[in-house]
């Protein structure tokens, strides 16, 4: 079990989040790094800061907390609140950790605590791929192995990955890119960006772009993929 998690808690009404801020602030092993109090504001927090856990309302002006998983990548576990129970089951379609009724009590938060750290301790026992290794992939149509080494690219799209082979197929698969990048052996396969992970065996070129970012050129793929400041570092000392 990691030490703390990064929390971000998103709400229009601004006396629930200061209360659930309150009750988050109890707890020795969470971090309340931001809030948000509509889709706009909170988007630009979790592509900023890459929360653990996002406390998600609902019911929310113009655009629901649906709509902001629709528009950002969530790399971390969302547990919606909400005065109604009524969105539960929809809730559970998109692999929402819990879901929890206003007024939240200090108990039920402690439970998804527990809900959490049993969840990751599963999650560390998947032993970890060799390069040589294939996985199972599946989509509509097909089911079948493929060699880890054929994975040019992964990408995250939601609480999905999008797998992209060296032969053009791509395959969605439900698994999250965090499980990718613990999975992955590190000396072939880099976390670029917040969204991406590519195999460095098909990287041809870096390119310079704006803000100490960087785009990649990947054998076999059209479009450069970005590589941000933030996991630069790494790719470029391989290729110095």
């Amino acid at each position: 079990m990691q030490e703390k998690y990064s929390a971000v808690v998103v709400d229009d009404e601004r006396l629930a989040r200061q209360r659930l801020i309150r009750l988050l602030n109890k707890f020795d092993n969470v971090d309340v790094v931001g809030e948000a109090y509509d889709v706009a504001s909170a988007k630009r927090i979790i592509e900023n800061l890459s929360p653990d856990i996002v406390f998600l309302d609902i019911q929310m002006p113009k655009e629901s907390g649906f709509d902001l998983l629709e528009q950002v990548s969530v790399e971390g576990r969302v547990v919606f609140v909400s005065a109604y129970d009524n969105f539960a089951l929809r809730a559970f379609d998109v692999n929402a950790l819990d879901y929890m009724v206003k007024p939240v009590r200090e108990e039920r938060i402690e439970k998804m605590l527990e809900k959490l750290s049993k969840e990751e301790s599963s999650n560390n026992t998947f032993q970890k791929f060799n390069y040589e290794d294939k996985i199972f992939v599946t989509d509509n149509k097909f089911m079948k192995f493929v060699n880890l080494k054929e994975v040019i690219l992964i990408q995250s799209t939601g609480n999905y990955s999008k797998v992209c082979l060296n032969n053009g197929e791509k395959f969605l698969l439900y698994r999250p890119l965090k499980e990718w990048e613990g999975r992955l052996p590190s000396h072939k396969f880099c976390r670029i960006h917040r969204t991406s992970i590519v195999n460095i065996d098909y990287v041809e070129k870096l390119e310079k772009w704006f803000n100490y970012s960087f785009r990649v050129y990947i054998k076999g793929f059209d479009v450069p993929v970005m590589m941000s400041k933030t996991y630069s570092s790494v790719l470029r000392n391989r290729f110095s």
